[in-house]
C-alpha cells in the first residue's frame, strides 16, 4: 500500500513548480464539457451490471463534524505530551492500527457521553469525521476517556475526544445528491457520498472476522464455503483470502438525472501469515541455515518478499505490548549480528564507540542472540538513518497483504490463474461475499440497494488493417477460415519489412541451438525482411559484458540470446543494453526448441525485431487517426520500486518515429516536475521523424486518480501549451485533448443469452447511465478475456481545446478502440490504446532497470538528472526504436 501514495504524489507534482499564491485553488475550473454524442452505430447489446442504484429516504439532514482523537503519554521527566491519532500520516500496518485505536477512544466515549449515546444516528469514519442525522447540542464537544485498556504502554495517561462542527459543508440533505457533482471538481459537496459509503460498510467495519483495508475493501477471516481451494505457500507461508471492495458515486442514471450508484467487487489476494516470528518465516524457505548472508543468492530472493513488511519489536519493554508494540518496516537485509557495527553513545558519559548488534543486545537488554551469524534486518529510524535488528527479535505484524513487488517465482501468475472465474461463476461468488460482509445493509433506514443496473452497450466496428507491399493486401473479418475470437487477425507479409544482416546470437556455453536460428530466419525472409546468417557466440562463465563489448566494437544491429530459464539472465540483459545502446531480444532455451512447431511464436518473435529494428508490421486504416494527424501520448506510472522514498518510474510512448502508427517511448525517473519538459522532447522527436504539421496532441494519462482530475485540467494542460510555445511562440498552436484512463475502478459488464453470463464482446462500449453526468465518459473493452472475466477500461475525457475540427465522443470512442490494435507484436487488440499499453511496459522496465542498477545520489539526495542520465534511453540510439517490443 505504501508505494501507491508515492505514486500519487509523483503524478500529482509533475511540474507543479511554477504555481503562485494568488491562483486559486485547484479544482476551481472547469472540466472539458460533454461532447456531443455522434453517430452511435450498433450492433447495439443489453448488459448486466454489478453498478445499484441507491434510493435514499427524502429530507434527512446529515451533519458533518470534525473528531480530534488525542492520546496522551507520560515521558521519563514526568512531563506530559500528546499524539493525535485521528490525523496519522503513518503508513500499512501502523496507519490501520491507529484508526482501529480512534475506533476504541471514541465506543468509549460514546459510553461516557449522553449525547452521544441518546442522540441521532452517529456514523464514524474512524479517524477525523462524524457524521449524524441530528444536531449536536453540545459544540465544540469534549470528552476524556482514562480507561487502561485503551493503549497498553506503562506511559499512557489518557485520551481525548473532541468533537466540532466543520468550517465548511456543515449540513447537508439526503435531497441534495445533485451538489455531489460539479464540473469544477472542488465545488462538489460530497458529503453524501461520504457517510453512505461508511453506512454501506457498517457492518463489515464492526465485524472481528473481518480485514478492513482502508474503508472499502474487506476480506474475510473465515471464507469456508466461497474458498473452495485455498492457496496456500509452505514457503513463506502466504495464504489466499477472499473479500470485496464497495464504492458508491453517482453517476449519470437513466433519467440523466445525478443518481447515487453503489458498485462491488470481488477481491482475490494472498495474505502474509498472522503472529508468526520473523525467524520462523525465514525457515520456512527451503535452503535457510543460520549462517545465511544478506549477499548470498538465497537472501537476495527471500528479500525480495519482504521488503517493506510490518514487523514488532518483540522484546524488553515491548515483549507483552500486543499491537501497541514499536513497528519497524523492512528496508533490506544487512550484516550479520557479529558484524554489523553503529556508533553507540553511552548516556551516562556521553562516549561513543562502535559495538556491533549482538553486543548492543547482551549488554542493553540481556538477549544472547541465537543467530549471531545470519543477516540482520535494516529498517529507516530517525532521521533516515539506518537501524539493525537481530531477525529473532521481530514478529510480523497482523493483516498483511502480499503486495505484487513481494511475490516471487510464480505467485503472481498463480494469483491471476486462481483469480480468475468466468462471469457466471464470479457473479455468484461476488454476490455470496458481498452478502457476508453485509456490505450496503443500512441500520438506520437511510439507503434502500436496488437490483443492479442493466444498460445498453454498443460493439464497435473493426477497423480496416493492411499489410503486405503497399498495405496491398487487407485483413479480411469475415474469413471462414478464421479460428479463434472474432478480434483476432492474420498477416502474411509485413508492410515495413526491415533488414537484418549484421547480428549476433548467443547462447549458454556449449548449448547451441541452430535449428532454432534457421526457423527464425526462414520466418524472417517469409514476412518480407532481408537477413543474413548471424555470428554465434557462447556466455563464458556465465558473464554477458564482454558479449556486449564484443557487439558494440562490431556496431551489431541486434543481440539475440537464447539462454535457459534457470540462468535467469533477462533483467541484466536489459540493463547492459540500456548501457551499450544495443538493441536485444531475450528468447527462453525451452522456447526455441520448440520453434520448429510453432508457427505462432516464430511469427511473435519476428514481429518484435522488425518492429525493434523500425519496421512496421501492418496499418491500421482508422479515418478520425489518419486525418487529424495526431500526436498521440500515452502517460503511465509504475507503482514498483522499493520503500516510499524509492523514486517512481514514469513511461511514456508516442508515435514520434518516421511513421504515424510507429510508437516507441521510454521511461523518466521522478519525485517532482518533469511534464513540460517531457511533453517538449516527445513534440521535438515527433517533429524531426514525422512528415506533416502536427494538428493534434492526444494524451491518453494512467495512474492518477478522480481527486486528480483538477491537476491534469489547470496543470497538466498548461504545461502541455507551454511545451508547444517553446517549440515556436506563435505558429504551432495543436488541438490538446487528455483523457484520463483507469484500470483500477470496481465496474463490471456482462452478457446475458437466455440466462447465461458470459464476456461482453470485444469492441464493447458503455457511454450512459453508470458514466459520469458532467464529463465525457465510457466503458471500453477492447480486448479478448483469454481467461476470467473481462474488465472493461474506464475513460474520462478532463481537458479539450478543439479547432474548427469538432470532435464526437463517438469519434473519440472509435480512436481509443483503433489505437488498441496497433501493437504490432500480437494479432488481436490489446487492453489499451497502444501508446498508454507501451508506456506501462516502459514504466515497468524502469522500475525494473532501477532496481537493477540503482538510483544516483548526490549528497545523500535522489539525483533525478544524474540518474536519468545514467538509467535512462533518451538520448540514445535505442530511444528511436521501439526497444521495448
Amino acid at each position: 500500500m505504501s508505494n501507491i501514495s508515492v505514486v500519487d504524489r509523483s503524478m500529482a507534482e509533475l511540474n507543479l513548480n511554477n504555481s503562485t499564491a494568488k491562483e486559486l485553488p485547484i479544482g476551481r475550473k472547469p472540466l472539458s464539457q460533454k461532447l456531443a454524442k455522434g453517430d452511435r452505430k450498433g450492433p447495439f447489446v443489453q448488459l448486466e451490471t454489478n453498478m445499484s442504484k441507491i434510493e435514499l429516504k427524502p429530507n434527512v439532514s446529515i451533519f458533518k463534524y470534525a473528531v480530534e482523537v488525542l492520546m496522551f503519554f507520560k515521558k521519563e521527566n514526568g512531563e506530559e505530551f500528546s499524539i493525535e491519532l485521528s490525523k496519522s500520516r503513518k503508513r500499512g500496518f501502523d496507519h490501520e492500527h491507529d484508526k482501529k485505536t480512534c475506533v476504541v477512544v471514541y465506543e468509549k466515549a460514546c459510553k461516557k457521553s449522553k449525547e452521544l449515546n441518546s442522540g441521532g444516528n452517529f456514523v464514524y469514519d474512524r479517524q477525523a469525521l462524524l457524521y449524524s442525522t441530528t444536531k449536536l447540542k453540545t459544540d465544540p464537544l469534549s470528552i476524556i476517556v482514562d480507561d487502561k485498556d485503551v493503549c497498553s504502554r506503562s506511559n499512557f495517561i489518557r485520551a481525548e475526544l473532541k468533537i466540532s462542527k466543520v468550517a465548511d459543508s456543515f449540513q447537508t440533505t439526503t435531497n441534495d445528491v445533485s451538489k455531489t457533482v460539479h464540473n469544477c471538481p472542488a465545488l462538489a459537496d460530497t458529503t453524501i457520498l461520504e457517510v453512505l459509503n461508511l453506512m454501506a460498510s457498517g457492518e463489515a467495519l464492526k465485524d472481528s472476522k473481518v480485514l478492513t483495508i482502508g474503508n472499502c475493501v474487506h476480506y474475510l477471516y473465515d471464507d469456508a464455503g466461497i474458498q473452495t481451494h485455498p492457496m496456500f505457500y509452505d514457503q513463506g507461508l502466504k495464504s489466499s483470502a477472499v473479500g470485496a471492495s464497495k464504492s458508491i458515486k453517482t453517476l449519470e442514471g437513466r433519467e440523466k438525472q445525478p443518481s447515487l450508484y453503489m458498485a462491488t467487487e470481488l477481491k482475490t489476494t494472498l495474505f502474509h501469515p498472522d503472529d508468526t516470528r520473523l525467524i520462523d518465516l525465514l525457515k520456512s524457505y527451503p535452503g535457510f541455515d543460520s549462517n545465511k548472508t544478506a549477499n548470498s543468492f538465497w537472501a537476495t530472493n527471500v528479500q525480495h518478499s519482504l521488503q517493506d513488511l510490518f514487523c514488532f519489536l518483540d522484546y524488553g519493554k515491548n515483549k507483552n505490548l500486543n499491537d501497541d508494540r514499536i513497528t519497524i518496516q523492512i528496508a533490506r537485509f544487512g550484516d550479520s549480528a557479529v558484524n554489523q557495527k553503529f556508533e553507540y553513545e553511552n548516556r551516562e558519559t556521553g562516549v561513543s564507540k562502535p559495538v556491533s548488534v549482538f553486543e548492543y543486545y547482551k549488554m542493553k537488554y540481556g538477549i544472547t542472540l541465537s543467530y549471531p551469524n545470519l543477516f540482520t534486518i535494516v529498517a529507516k529510524g530517525r532521521g533516515g538513518k539506518n537501524s539493525y535488528f537481530p531477525v529473532e527479535c521481530l514478529q510480523l505484524c497482523n493483516g498483511q497483504p502480499v503486495r505484487t513487488s513481494q511475490m516471487i517465482g510464480t505467485e503472481q501468475a498463480d494469483l491471476i490463474k486462481y483469480s480468475a472465474a468466468l462471469p457466471a461463476q464470479r457473479k455468484e461468488k461476488t454476490d455470496k461475499v458481498v452478502k457476508a460482509l453485509k456490505l450496503g445493509t443500512d441500520e438506520i433506514g437511510l439507503m434502500r440497494v436496488n437490483k443492479p443496473e442493466t444498460v445498453t452497450g454498443r460493439v464497435l466496428e473493426k477497423p480496416k488493417i493492411k499489410f503486405g507491399p503497399g498495405g496491398r493486401m487487407v485483413v479480411n473479418w469475415e474469413d471462414p477460415r478464421q479460428r479463434g475470437a472474432a478480434t483476432d487477425f492474420n498477416i502474411t507479409k509485413f508492410i515495413d519489412p526491415k533488414s537484418l544482416t549484421n547480428w549476433d546470437v548467443v547462447f549458454d556455453e556449449g548449448e547451441p541451438n541452430p535449428v532454432a536460428i534457421e526457423n527464425l530466419m526462414e520466418t524472417m525472409k517469409m514476412m518480407g525482411m532481408q537477413v543474413a546468417p548471424p555470428r554465434q557466440f557462447f556466455i563464458q562463465k556465465s558473464r554477458l559484458r564482454p558479449i556486449f563489448e564484443s557487439a558494440a566494437a562490431k556496431k551489431v544491429q541486434l543481440l539475440l540470446f537464447i539462454t535457459k530459464q534457470r540462468n535467469n539472465y533477462h533483467q541484466e540483459i536489459k540493463a547492459l543494453e540500456q548501457e551499450f545502446d544495443i538493441l536485444t531480444q531475450d528468447m527462453k532455451f525451452e522456447t526455441a526448441v520448440k520453434l520448429p512447431r510453432q508457427q505462432n511464436t516464430k511469427k511473435n518473435i519476428v514481429n518484435k525485431i522488425n518492429v525493434k529494428l523500425g519496421g512496421l508490421n501492418y496499418e491500421i486504416e482508422s479515418p478520425e487517426l489518419q486525418k487529424r494527424n495526431s500526436l498521440i501520448i500515452g502517460l503511465e506510472t509504475s507503482q514498483k520500486g522499493g520503500l516510499g522514498d524509492a523514486p517512481i518510474s514514469i513511461g511514456f510512448s508516442a508515435n514520434m518515429m518516421d511513421h504515424p502508427q510507429k510508437f516507441s517511448g521510454g521511461f523518466v525517473f521522478v519525485y517532482g516536475p518533469v511534464l513540460q519538459k517531457l511533453i517538449h522532447q516527445i513534440i521535438k522527436q515527433a517533429q524531426s521523424r514525422r512528415t506533416g504539421e502536427l494538428n493534434q496532441i492526444l494524451i491518453y494519462i494512467s495512474g492518477i486518480t478522480e481527486g486528480q482530475y483538477g491537476i491534469i485540467n489547470e496543470k497538466y494542460s498548461m504545461f502541455i501549451m507551454e511545451a508547444c510555445r517553446a517549440i515556436h511562440p506563435n505558429a504551432f498552436r495543436p488541438e490538446i485533448i487528455i483523457v484520463a484512463v483507469s484500470k483500477t475502478h470496481n465496474t463490471r459488464l456482462y452478457k446475458n443469452h437466455s440466462g447465461q453470463l458470459s464476456n461482453v464482446d470485444p469492441g464493447t462500449v458503455v457511454d450512459e447511465v453508470i458514466v459520469s453526468p458532467v464529463l465525457t465518459e465510457w466503458y471500453l473493452t477492447s480486448a479478448v478475456a483469454r481467461q476470467g472475466t473481462a474488465k472493461p477500461i474506464k475513460y474520462s475525457l478532463i481537458f479539450a481545446v478543439l479547432k474548427n475540427n469538432p470532435l464526437t465522443a463517438t469519434q473519440l470512442q472509435k480512436m481509443t478502440y483503433d489505437l488498441a490494435f496497433g501493437h504490432q507484436i500480437v494479432y488481436s487488440p490489446v487492453s489499451l490504446p497502444v501508446p498508454l499499453y507501451l508506456a506501462g511496459e516502459c514504466s515497468t522496465r524502469g522500475a525494473a532497470l532501477l532496481a537493477t542498477r540503482r538510483a544516483t545520489f548526490t549528497n545523500g539526495e535522489f539525483d533525478m538528472t544524474a540518474t536519468n542520465n545514467k538509467l535512462g534511453y533518451i538520448g540514445k540510439n535505442l530511444f528511436n526504436t521501439r526497444f521495448n517490443a
